[in-house]
């Protein structure tokens, strides 16, 4: 499965929860449970274990895991990364998933208790946090932070690969280059090859980061294959096309500095 593929069912999964916690607060009302008493219920209710364990968002979340050797499979392997590394980063995005629907649940506790004290229906409150009401994490949202925890994570083992290259090691920029691609990004796929004391110097904290949050970049080690990959020429025309054409162009590092 892709990235992206992935990315889209975990948040489908997300959706489903939301769901289906609004439904069950609901069930209460219909077996005759008073406004009070089920206030008391979510009141006592540990939204994090509703959450992961009987709603199973664990499941979903193991199933994002798995992309995470898809990953790996896709990348090219220029340097060593300890089997023990690995396994931290992925254990350390595993534990942010699960926080995160602990945070969640906590406010989506909060929004059907408001919704059921102002009398609101089930599909008022359930299409509310689907919109993010009280601040609840959207399945749009949720996509965006798996695609972002995943590209990262290939950003990380790059890192790792990349602590034992020699000073004159060479990178590239790769990801996609369209219409969406940050004026920065644009700006560090049109470099071609560089070293990474040249990328630190020109473009601070990208190696680690590239783009920044949601960024579908990273640098890769510069070889016959990271070479077919590369699109130095299209990031530049769309560059020229930006400038020629009066389009606002700011690349600004993650760092908020501007370069260029």
């Amino acid at each position: 499965m892709a990235k992206e593929s992935a990315s889209l069912e975990y948040a489908k999964a997300v959706e489903r929860v939301q769901k289906e916690l609004v439904e069950q607060v609901f069930d209460l009302q219909r077996q005759g449970l008073s406004k009070n008493e089920i206030l008391l219920v979510l009141q006592g209710l540990d939204m994090e274990d509703v959450i992961l364990n009987q709603l199973n968002l664990n499941a979903d979340i193991d199933k994002l895991m798995l992309e995470y050797e898809g990953v790996l499979g896709a990348m090219e392997m220029t340097g060593t990364v300890t089997a023990e590394s690995l396994t931290a980063l992925q254990r350390i995005d595993r534990n942010s998933f699960a926080k995160q629907a602990g945070v969640m649940g906590e406010l989506i506790k909060k929004e059907v208790a408001r919704g059921i004290i102002a009398g609101a229906t089930e599909r008022e409150i359930a299409d509310g946090i689907l919109k993010g009401a009280g601040g609840v994490l959207r399945a749009d949202q949720a996509e965006t932070l798996a695609n972002t925890a995943l590209n990262q994570f290939e950003r990380n083992v790059t890192v790792e690969m990349a602590e034992l290259d020699p000073t004159d090691a060479r990178y590239v920029y790769l990801g996609v280059i369209d219409q969406k691609t940050r004026d920065i990004c644009l700006l560090m796929a049109s470099e071609g090859s560089m070293t990474r004391a040249e990328i630190e110097s020109k473009y601070p904290n990208t190696f680690s980061n590239a783009g920044g949050f949601n960024c579908r970049h990273r640098w890769a080690r510069e070889t016959s294959r990271s070479e077919q990959l590369i699109k130095p020429d299209k990031a530049s025309s769309l560059i020229d096309k930006k400038k020629r054409f009066n389009k606002r162009f700011n690349p600004v590092t993650v760092e908020g500095i501007k370069v260029g």
